[in-house]
């Protein structure tokens, strides 16, 4: 039952101008993640798995309104990538809204304050680059707040706006990454990619930085690797 008249089929139409829209550009995932949560808290829509069919649940019956009118497909196929994350999202945003544990009007006012916290961040030229998506945004608070007995306080939902900023790597883990990267091209495994190298350069640079990462793990024991034959000038590859 809902209680100010916000029904499956007024998100429905909602999930169909939204997607057309975004069909033409424009940033409407947001808004429809919002309606969701709002639908959630009014009980016009619920995580029933099977409720328009088998494994057909209000998440997936919407996005596949809102993707129908994005792309003007006639097929959705629930079990693709980029579908099932959508669907994923979806549900995400439905079960912030069934959320019971923040009292009158919650998850919706903190929900709210979170949107105008970013809004305000990003009219700020100080943090106006470092504020992330506003789908992400909601999606981390979302994750955040269902783990959580009680509302998210303001400073962490200032946080949250922000874009996470990759921590710095070592030399180390530099070169570590690079020789795994060029044993996967000489064993013909790297990943989403058939390209084979095996040559004797793509092997002599695997053995080159395998030197290098014990000489950073163990300096002491890689300076009595030094020889005079370092010091003799190498020619430049053509």
């Amino acid at each position: 039952m809902t209680t100010n008249g916000l029904s499956f089929a007024d998100l429905t139409t909602i999930a169909q101008d939204l997607g057309a829209q975004a069909g033409q550009g424009k940033d409407t995932q947001i808004k429809m993640l919002m309606k969701l949560v709002e639908g959630g808290y009014h009980s016009a829509i619920d995580s029933d798995r099977n409720k328009h069919g088998q494994d057909m649940d209000d998440a997936t019956k919407l996005a596949e309104t809102y993707v129908k009118a994005q792309t003007g497909a006639t097929v959705f196929d629930a079990k693709a990538p980029n579908q099932r994350k959508l669907i994923s999202c979806f549900r995400t945003c439905i079960k912030l809204g069934q959320w019971p544990k923040g009292g009158p009007g919650e998850p919706l006012g903190t929900m709210n304050n979170l949107m105008s916290q970013r809004q305000k961040l990003r009219q700020n030229p100080a943090t106006a680059k470092k504020v992330d998506d506003a789908a992400n945004t909601l999606l981390k608070y979302a994750r955040q707040q269902l783990k959580s007995d009680q509302l998210i306080p303001d400073d962490q939902l200032n946080e949250m706006c922000f874009r996470k900023t990759p921590e710095l790597r070592t030399a180390e883990e530099i070169v570590e990454s690079l020789r795994k990267q060029l044993r996967q091209l000489h064993e013909g495994k790297a990943a989403n990619n058939t390209a084979l190298d095996n040559s004797k350069h793509v092997k002599d640079a695997i053995n080159a930085l395998s030197r290098r990462l014990e000489e950073i793990r163990n300096p002491k024991k890689a300076a009595a690797y030094t020889t005079q034959a370092d010091d003799v000038e190498v020619p430049l590859a053509v």
